[in-house]
């Protein structure tokens, strides 16, 4: 399978970085946070791992150092959510429900983005292993104790992906690369094999690192990459999505209809 494939090749790739623990990556959890965006091709994505493997330190869980992760998004109906992103709202906040594979965990977790730049995440831990599509009671109470006032969410994306963690050895930053990305939605599945999609997470508003000087080498700037965005574009025949159709029409990806 050509995810196994690429799983393999990353795995080599990152074969030279140091370690760091478990410990040490929620010392950079950064709910409260700035996030930079750069979506690469995967050979750029490996040449970019070269340029940095004596600046960051690799997470690994369990002995595995690429983390595997199932989410369900839910949204109104009339995907509300998704339209505040397209209308270019700065205040706007997505609803997911997040499987950590290596562990099995499971959270419940509201992102809100704030017009100031900065991110900020609620999350909430779901015991047992319930099904995550579900919409369940937990979620309602974390979305009414944040002032979220929704009663109607329902399941509106399935993705999936895979995450290798960085953790910078001299500033304060964590860095996540996903590849691998799979959406799914009403019997239809897509996939996005040769897109990887690299975030720095930084408590403060952006500085000179190592991470930017080998993106400012391969003439790569920063990028607006949102996976629930994308998604929905590619899945959701009613959503309004003229602002993400020019991201999709350059984003190679493979489709299947399950009936």
């Amino acid at each position: 399978m050509l995810e196994t494939y690429q799983t393999s090749l990353f795995e080599n790739c990152l074969r030279p970085f140091s370690r760091s623990s478990l410990e040490e990556s929620k010392a950079m959890s950064f709910l409260n946070r700035f996030d930079t965006k750069y979506v690469l091709k995967i050979d750029n994505a490996f040449d970019f791992l070269k340029g940095i493997q004596d600046s960051y330190s690799l997470l690994q869980i369990n002995d595995k150092i690429i983390q595997s992760y199932k989410t369900f998004y839910f949204d109104t109906p009339d995907l509300y959510c998704f339209n505040l992103h397209h209308n270019k709202r700065a205040n706007r906040f997505k609803f997911r429900t997040r499987q950590y594979l290596s562990n099995g965990k499971i959270y419940n977790e509201i992102k809100q983005k704030l017009n100031t730049g900065k991110t900020i995440k609620f999350r909430q831990r779901r015991d047992g292993m319930p099904d995550i599509s579900e919409f369940d009671g937990d979620f309602a109470n974390l979305l009414q104790s944040n002032n979220y006032n929704f009663e109607n969410l329902v399941p509106s994306l399935f993705v999936s992906f895979n995450r290798v963690t960085l953790l910078n050895k001299y500033f304060p930053e964590r860095m996540t690369l996903d590849f691998g990305l799979g959406y799914g939605y009403n019997n239809e599945e897509f996939s996005l094999s040769n897109t990887v999609i690299i975030e720095l997470k930084r408590e403060r508003t952006p500085e000179r690192t190592a991470s930017q000087e080998i993106f400012r080498q391969m003439a790569k700037t920063p990028s607006s990459f949102s996976k629930y965005a994308i998604g929905i574009t590619l899945t959701h025949e009613e959503a309004k999505k003229n602002r993400f159709l020019p991201r999709v029409r350059h984003l190679p990806y493979e489709h299947r209809s399950l009936v």
